[in-house]
C-alpha cells in the first residue's frame, strides 16, 4: 500500500496477545519464515495490523493510499469499468448480470466512491450491475457492510475465489495496493556457500530476532538453484546468465518473493469467465528480478507515517509492505489463460483515462481544480505516479 518516507517514530510495543501468540508458536516449532511472522503480524484474526481499525489507512493512520486522495480515484476506476463493461455488453453472446469484483476492499471507501459514480453517472448499467467482494475477514467484512449498506442489493461476499465457479466472473475483477500486502519470504545471498539462504524469526529476551533457517521454506525451494532467483527468464538463458551475475553478487544481498501472491492471482484468473482482470500496486515492471539499487531488498515497515528501521519490532502495530514484481504477477495470469493488455506507470494509466474522463463532460461532469488537485497526486512523479503501477490483463 501507498507509503510515506520519514524518520523512525518513537519505540511501540507489540500487542501483547500477538505477541504470546507469535511466542507460544516458536516455542512449539522453532524458527518460522518471515513470511509467517508477517502474515501473523498483519492477519491475525484477532490482533493482527489490519483487523485494529479502519483508520490504519489516511491522515490519522499510519500510510496514506491512493483511495485517500480523494473521490477522483474511484470515480476514474468506475468510468474505466464503465467503458470495459460496455464493450463487454457489446460482444456475443449477449450477457446476464455484470461483475464488478473487489479484493483487498479494507474499509469499502473505494466500493463506496465507485458505486457512487455508477449509480448517479451510468444508470443504465446500474441496472445489471452486481458488486462483489472478496473479503476472508469478518471484521472487515463488518467495516464493509456498515459504510455500504445504502448499496445492499447490489453487494455480496464471499470469503475466497474457492467459494466461486470456475470461470464465473464477467466482468472485472480488481484490487487497489493488495498485492505488495502478501507475505514474503525473505532470503540473503552466501557468496562462501554460493547458495540462497532464509531469514527466519525466533523469539529473543525482549522481542524477537532474526536467524537462518536450516533450509528453505517449501514455498521457495526451487532457489536450491541459485539461478532461479533471476525469476521469469527461460531457463537456459537464466542459467548462463548466471554464471556472469553470482561471482558480482555481494554477500548478504536480500531478495524477497512472495508465493501466495502468486497463487492468488492465479486464483483470480481462474474465476474470470470473460473479462479484465486489472491491478494498480506499486513495484517493480522491469522484469529485472536483482535491483543493484536495493541491496537490503524491498521489504519496509511503517508506523505513523513514518519509516521503521526494525521490520520485527511491535508486531500487530506497525505496517509490513514489499514490492510487488509485476512481471511474475502477469506471467501467472498469462499462464492461466489471460492475456497481458497493459502493464504501465500509474501516471500514464490515469493520464491516458483522464483525456478520456474530460471528453466526456456529459457523464463524467465537470473537471473542477480539486479533481485537479487529486489528479496531480495520483500522477506525480515525487507522489504516486512513479513507483505506482497499473497492470491489465484479459480473457475475451
Amino acid at each position: 500500500m501507498g507509503r510515506v518516507l520519514a524518520n523512525s517514530p518513537a519505540d511501540c510495543k507489540a500487542s501483547p496477545p500477538l505477541e504470546a501468540f507469535l511466542r507460544e508458536e516458536l516455542s512449539r516449532t522453532g524458527p518460522v519464515s518471515f513470511a509467517r511472522f508477517m502474515e501473523v503480524a498483519l492477519y491475525h484474526p484477532e490482533h493482527g495490523y489490519y483487523e485494529r481499525s479502519p483508520e490504519v489507512v489516511g491522515r490519522r493512520g499510519d500510510f496514506y493510499t491512493s483511495v485517500s486522495v480523494g473521490r477522483l480515484f474511484g470515480e476514474l476506476l468506475a468510468f474505466q469499468a464503465a467503458e470495459w463493461l460496455d464493450e463487454l455488453a457489446a460482444r456475443p453472446p449477449a450477457p446476464g448480470p455484470r461483475q464488478l469484483v473487489e479484493a483487498g476492499a479494507h474499509d469499502g471507501q473505494l466500493a463506496e466512491d465507485m458505486l457512487n459514480w455508477l449509480r448517479c453517472s451510468r444508470p443504465d448499467l446500474w441496472e445489471h450491475l452486481e458488486y462483489w467482494i472478496i473479503e476472508p475477514s469478518a471484521r472487515r467484512r463488518a467495516w464493509q457492510e456498515d459504510r455500504l449498506k445504502v448499496f445492499a442489493p447490489k453487494v455480496r461476499w464471499f470469503n475466497a475465489w474457492a467459494e466461486l465457479p470456475a470461470a464465473c466472473v464477467h466482468g472485472i475483477i480488481f484490487t487497489n495496493e493488495l498485492l505488495d500486502a502478501f507475505p514474503v519470504h525473505r532470503l540473503a545471498w552466501s557468496q562462501a556457500a554460493q547458495e540462497w539462504r532464509e531469514w527466519g524469526v525466533t523469539s529473543a529476551e525482549a522481542g524477537f530476532r532474526w536467524t537462518f533457517l536450516p533450509k528453505l521454506h517449501p514455498a521457495v525451494a526451487e532457489l536450491a538453484e541459485p539461478a532461479a532467483a533471476l525469476g521469469v527468464m527461460d531457463v537456459s538463458e537464466r542459467r548462463a546468465a548466471w554464471q556472469a551475475i553470482a561471482p558480482l553478487l555481494p554477500d548478504g544481498f536480500i531478495i524477497e518473493r512472495a508465493p501466495t501472491a502468486l497463487h492468488w492471482w492465479t486464483a483470480a484468473a481462474r474465476s474470470l469467465g470473460r473479462g479484465w482482470l486489472w491491478t494498480l500496486d506499486y513495484g517493480h515492471r522491469s522484469g529485472v528480478a536483482l535491483h543493484p539499487t536495493k541491496p537490503q531488498g524491498t521489504l519496509r515497515a511503517y508506523r505513523d507515517h513514518q519509516l521503521v528501521e526494525d521490520l520485527l519490532a511491535a508486531p500487530g502495530t506497525q505496517d509490513l509492505t514489499a514490492h510487488v514484481d509485476f512481471s511474475a504477477v502477469a506471467r501467472a495470469g498469462e499462464e492461466a489463460g489471460l492475456a497481458t493488455v497493459v502493464l504501465t506507470d500509474q501516471s500514464g494509466f490515469f493520464s491516458n483515462l483522464a483525456r478520456k474522463a474530460m471528453q466526456s463532460p456529459g457523464t463524467f461532469g465537470e473537471w473542477t481544480r480539486e479533481r485537479t488537485r487529486q489528479f496531480q497526486t495520483l500522477t506525480h512523479p515525487d507522489h504516486l505516479g512513479r513507483s505506482f503501477a497499473a497492470l491489465v490483463q484479459t480473457r475475451a
